[in-house]
């Protein structure tokens, strides 16, 4: 493996990695929001509000932090029986197509939320209404972001497994 291709991949893991720790975290500060929202709601009658803005914009930024790192370990759903029994080369064969067609998905994602991420910076969207108000567009970004990062993870697997520089797991 030649050094650019090695320096690549230690970026690659280095990066995805540290998403997935940020991911975690995040995981964690949603834990501790609901047991707040929990507890000031039963014992004082005063639930945190805004929990469910929160929330429910979280779990979006959370997945798409995680992903990079999932898709790098191969951690992505298949069926294992059929795949454990072929080849090397029709293993390489059936890595290559879901690449691509993972390169296609999150180029399509990108494609459809670039619009909505534009005009939701430009309107500086927020979801919600009264007491508590989420934004919306930075959730939109990480989106978009995130995406064209799989993208590239994507494509770097594409390469390494057709250039035979790992082998398929």
């Amino acid at each position: 493996m030649d050094g650019l291709a090695r320096h690549n991949r230690d970026f690659v893991d280095r990066s995805t990695e540290v998403l997935s720790t940020i991911s975690a975290f995040w995981a964690l500060f949603l834990a501790a929001i609901y047991l707040f929202d929990i507890v000031g709601r039963e014992a004082f009658d005063s639930p945190f509000l805004g929990t469910h803005e929160i929330v429910s914009n979280s779990i979006v930024g959370i997945l798409f932090l995680e992903l990079p790192s999932s898709i790098k370990r191969g951690a992505m759903l298949r069926t294992d029986i059929v795949y454990q029994g072929l080849g090397d080369f029709s293993r390489r064969m059936v890595d290559s197509i879901t690449y691509v067609l993972g390169i296609l998905l999150f180029l399509a994602i990108i494609k459809g939320g670039w619009g909505a991420m534009i005009v939701s910076w430009k309107t500086l969207e927020i979801e919600g209404a009264g007491a508590f108000e989420v934004p919306v567009y930075p959730v939109r970004t990480v989106i978009v972001l995130f995406s064209a990062i799989c993208v590239f993870v994507y494509m770097q697997l594409l390469y390494f497994t057709l250039t035979r520089h790992v082998k398929p797991a």
